[in-house]
């Protein structure tokens, strides 16, 4: 006989795999009357998570713009860059937004305790599609990223340069004056502190997504609770005006509670997705001209590595763009369920009650991106076009 969980337990079930991730970050919101000891290491967690980042986006930046020369070699090695400084301004927003974040997850822990059954398995089935796209999300990433930065640069082994000189390779270029980077320890110092900061970023970029994946269905799940709360009241086998009366008040309320949760959510995930899109377009567009540039140098090594970096980077937009996707199709549901309500079947007192409730479902529900453009799949289109455009524009002009 299976065990039946609470829904306490459904719910960390649920986060079962974001919770995790944003802990190790130091942003998942703790409790606001936690001990001075959880919040220290909280954030002492972050200081080390930014220190990490900056050890390497420094040294590096500098080395791209002060010691290569090529504009060609200059868009490959700025890869890793934009991709660390990407995640690195959606940290600071979520370390920006706790108390906003905080303030969600509470409301989301409210609903799920005070869900009925009926309720509580729209809020599982939601909660599932967000873990399978985060799950998908982290296996890619953690796959593809420890590949790029720790098996690749570790199988090539030492390097032997025309002028007889043996260099070993990192995972990222490196700008360091105070010591020589080939020499150990410090090349084994330096190695491993890119590959701990290439672990911060892609903890960062899959536990972005993870938040961003549970708010969103969350606020689906709202909706199609709050479906079958308008479908529930012109059911005719409750006719009595008291009844009719107070599940009204309880569809109002839940409309405006979706509406407080929503403002609040996006405060949270505007500019998450706004940096992530704007991430996404320059790498695609970058990475594009890589892979056309090591195919006419027949480097089909390095032709394959940077396909499976666009793979990756196509898989992540559309993943945050369907999600977006999922909400408007949500809002388009409910706009088709209050416009076909049977409210004739109500008293005619209590039918005039609803063209409230209409108008406010008749208001389009999505999530957008710094209220620029809204996260949906119209959107991902968008962001393959833009790429390739501007990978037109770099093949012009370098």
């Amino acid at each position: 006989m299976a065990r039946t969980r609470t829904p306490e337990q459904d719910l960390k079930h649920a986060l079962r795999l974001v919770q995790p991730v944003m802990t190790l970050l130091g942003v998942w919101p703790s409790a606001v009357d936690a001990s001075f000891a959880t919040k220290l290491l909280q954030w002492s967690t972050v200081a080390v998570a930014l220190l990490l980042q900056f050890l390497v986006l420094v040294p590096g930046i500098l080395y791209v713009f002060l010691k290569e020369k090529s504009g060609r070699r200059k868009l490959g090695l700025l890869l890793p860059f934009i991709f660390s400084s990407g995640q690195l301004g959606k940290y600071i927003v979520i370390l920006y937004r706790m108390k906003e974040l905080r303030d969600a997850m509470i409301r989301i822990k409210r609903d799920w305790l005070s869900a009925t059954e009926e309720d509580l398995r729209v809020l599982k089935t939601k909660a599932e599609i967000g873990y399978t796209v985060m799950f998908l999300v982290t296996m890619t990433v953690y796959t593809s990223g420890l590949s790029n930065r720790a098996i690749i640069p570790l199988s090539r082994g030492r390097i032997v340069l025309p002028d007889n000189t043996t260099v070993r390779m990192l995972p990222c270029a490196t700008h360091i004056t105070l010591f020589d980077v080939q020499a150990s320890p410090y090349y084994e110092i330096v190695f491993a502190l890119q590959v701990f900061s290439g672990l911060v970023s892609y903890s960062i970029l899959s536990g972005t997504v993870g938040i961003f994946t549970i708010l969103c269905l969350h606020i689906c799940a709202m909706l199609r609770i709050l479906i079958g709360k308008m479908l529930e009241l012109t059911d005719r086998t409750d006719t009595d005006e008291r009844n009719v009366q107070a599940k009204i008040v309880g569809i109002v309320e839940y409309q405006t509670k979706i509406k407080e949760f929503i403002s609040n959510v996006e405060l949270i995930t505007q500019y998450l997705c706004f940096v992530e899109i704007i991430e996404d377009t320059s790498f695609m567009c970058i990475v594009g001209y890589c892979i056309i540039l090591e195919w006419k140098n027949q480097n089909i090594t390095a032709t394959i590595v940077f396909m499976w970096v666009m793979v990756t980077c196509v898989c992540f937009t559309f993943s945050i763009c369907y999600v977006g996707q999922l909400l408007v199709d949500e809002s388009g549901n409910l706009e088709r369920t209050s416009n076909t309500l049977s409210w004739y079947r109500l008293p005619t007192r209590k039918a005039r009650s609803l063209v409230p409730v209409i108008i406010m479902s008749n208001s389009p529900i999505k999530l957008t991106a710094a209220k620029v453009v809204e996260v949906s799949l119209s959107t991902f289109t968008d962001i393959v076009k833009a790429s390739v455009g501007y990978l037109n524009i770099l093949r012009t002009v370098i």
